[in-house]
């Protein structure tokens, strides 16, 4: 029982960490984007959910996050890697119930 709940800790603490890297990735990318291709107003969005917003006014770009979308994209990241993790626990393992 120890054994999983340190296991289940760690996908979720390290899924929590690569969402975070990932969503990092994500926007900083879309801020090279909108630098590149002149757009005045993007909104990043993962599948209709708006998490952030980028605007270029009086030549500065400022960006704002939407707090509930975020939380969301963050969440289902995380539960991504978690079954994920499971998944591949499983698969060495060799138990599926």
């Amino acid at each position: 029982m120890r054994k999983t709940v340190l296991r289940l800790s760690l996908e979720i603490v390290g899924g929590m960490i690569v969402s975070a890297g990932l969503l990092s990735l994500i926007i900083s990318s879309t801020y090279v984007y909108v630098h590149a291709s002149g757009v005045a107003h993007y909104n990043l969005n993962l599948l209709g959910l708006s998490f952030f917003r980028i605007s270029h006014v009086a030549g500065h770009f400022s960006g704002q996050s939407n707090s509930l979308g975020m939380g969301y994209v963050w969440l289902a990241g995380t539960a991504m890697i978690l079954v994920l993790g499971e998944l591949r626990h499983r698969l060495v393992t060799h138990r599926w119930l």
